[in-house]
């Protein structure tokens, strides 16, 4: 099972991780001879009681917190088990190691470490201030570990980042000299000596990089001749000279090093700086706020606040529009019934039309539209704020993201030239328009956001974003292109439907991140949205 592709599927290693130290505490008491190391390792385990499950969620929804506890069950508790094995094998030891064969996989710690280095990168984060617990400029009661630092610095330097990787080396050697630092040699095997290499190491690669960069060299490139010489440079003869040069680095200013690892970095993209709220504020008269009484005979009873986020192409917010009781409802089963898989980024097709899969970024539960009256509640209201049918398709879909977790750049209409003979016959043509129904909030990051407008939208519990991906012709419009930031904080809970239409039907497709998704035929539009045959004419629902 992979647990880092939603929060609430890590609050399980949570409670694993919870029932691990109620077997050490029962392992003390049998022990005595090396009881103060033993000691150390429970004390860093210590943290609040969570009486709730709300509690749990959002302990986990926070990355100081979910990644170096998945990466101390990944490394560091079998590391443990062999030590405690080593000073007395009981009956407590053998359940521990039954309960860590459900632990993350190495698979899993790599979907994780992508997770934590994709808020490093796209929130410009630096590795002594997540180490400190400051998180997008907040300060939390979390942090980061000498193991959490080396294990990111290992992830960088694999990728060739060597500018990243240099900083957390570092800054796990700050953290070594700490009161744990005869914990993480004698059970982890974390010697400083080897975090000394890795450091220069790391700096060698660094500056041959930036210099290649100035020779207009690709830098990503891996040079294998860089890496002998990088590995002969940290020989045992060289060992204490490059000790004493780091010595000085280590003691020096930590911003001056941040200040010079800025310059290197390239400039933030458009979608980086709109995740980081650098976008305009757009103003525009025809961007109101305004009671929606007009797409449905129910509204004119009971009209739902909608604001105009933009004109061409036309994407709206409505505010509280998902009530509690429904989401509740949705996410006990989604618990409960432990039936939710693993959701994927798709960046190509292969000659079978068949998806490509990525990365690993939600897990996903799929609901029949008719099986309970929440369903059908959600199905009646989306039908409201969008004016369309939906009637022919009710399922829907409720998806949850989980540590750092990111949808990159997409459209949701379909290019039907680009696909083989018959892909979408079964879907009945393109997506017209999606919604997104929003179920929690999230603190930090976890915007929608439209990079070819600038236009991004933070998820607000009970909300609902509809956009429409076709113009009044029917034709694609490239600039619904939109992405999902990365989650910083929280667990992010949300309903996604998006509507497809051609001449012959339509279905509505819900995604939710926690997410809804369904697809609307273009057959039961006939009398709901006409298509004209020219994109100008400036027909709206609304």
């Amino acid at each position: 099972m992979i647990y880092s592709t939603s929060v609430m599927s890590m609050v399980k290693l949570l409670e694993l991780e919870e029932s691990l130290k109620k077997h050490l505490d029962l392992y003390l008491h049998e022990m005595q001879s090396k009881f103060d190391i033993i000691k150390l390792f429970q004390e860093s385990l210590e943290r609040q009681k969570f009486l709730t499950l709300e509690e749990k969620e959002e302990f986990m929804g926070n990355p100081l917190n979910a990644f170096p506890l998945l990466r101390r069950l990944k490394q560091d508790w079998p590391k443990w088990m062999k030590y405690l094995k080593f000073a007395i094998a009981n009956q407590e030891t053998n359940e521990m190691q039954i309960k860590l064969i459900s632990g993350p996989s190495h698979e899993d710690f790599q979907v994780a470490l992508k997770g934590i280095t994709r808020i490093e990168q796209f929130y410009n984060q630096h590795a002594e201030d997540l180490t400190q617990g400051f998180l997008m400029g907040t300060k939390f009661n979390s942090h980061l570990n000498a193991p959490d630092c080396v294990a990111i610095g290992d992830f960088h330097y694999n990728k060739t980042r060597f500018t990243y990787s240099s900083h957390w080396f570092r800054t796990a050697l700050r953290l070594h000299k700490s009161t744990r630092g005869k914990l993480y040699e004698k059970v982890l095997g974390l010697k400083r000596k080897r975090i000394y290499k890795k450091y220069a190491k790391s700096m060698i690669r660094e500056s041959t990089q930036y210099f290649l960069a100035l020779k207009g060299k690709e830098k990503n490139n891996s040079y294998p001749e860089l890496e002998v010489m990088a590995n002969s440079a940290v020989k045992k003869e060289n060992y204490e000279n490059i000790k004493k040069l780091i010595d000085e680095y280590v003691t020096g200013d930590e911003k001056m090093f941040q200040e010079d690892a800025d310059k290197l970095k390239s400039k933030p993209s458009s979608l980086e700086r709109g995740c980081r709220g650098q976008w305009p504020k757009k103003s525009d008269p025809q961007l109101v706020c305004r009671y929606n009484k007009d797409t449905s005979a129910f509204l004119k009873i009971a009209p739902l606040k909608m604001e105009f986020l933009n004109m061409q192409p036309l994407i709206v917010l409505y505010h509280e529009v998902l009530y509690k009781r429904e989401f509740n409802s949705l996410r006990n089963i989604a618990i409960y019934n432990a039936t939710m898989a693993d959701g994927w980024t798709y960046v190509n097709f292969d000659k079978n039309g068949n998806p490509q899969r990525e990365d690993r970024v939600v897990k996903i539960i799929s609901f029949q539209g008719t099986t309970a009256s929440f369903t059908l509640s959600i199905n009646r209201r989306i039908a409201d704020m969008t004016g369309l049918e939906m009637s022919e398709n009710m399922v829907l879909h409720l998806t949850n993201y989980g540590l750092g977790g990111h949808f990159g750049k997409h459209v949701d209409y379909v290019e039907l030239a680009k696909r083989p003979p018959n892909f979408f016959s079964d879907f009945g043509g393109d997506r017209i328009a999606t919604a997104l129904l929003y179920a929690s909030d999230v603190p930090l990051g976890g915007a929608t956001v439209f990079p070819k407008l600038e236009i991004a939208v933070t998820p607000k519990k009970g909300n609902a974003l509809i956009w429409f991906n076709l113009n009044t012709a029917g034709d694609p419009d490239p600039l619904t292109e939109h992405s999902a930031c990365p989650v910083g904080i929280g667990s992010r809970w949300s309903e996604f439907i998006k509507t497809e239409t051609n001449k012959h039907d339509t279905k509505v497709y819900f995604y939710i991140s926690t997410a809804i998704s369904k697809w609307i035929h273009e057959r039961q539009q006939l009398f709901k949205k006409p298509c004209f045959t020219q994109p100008s004419e400036n027909v709206s629902l609304y």
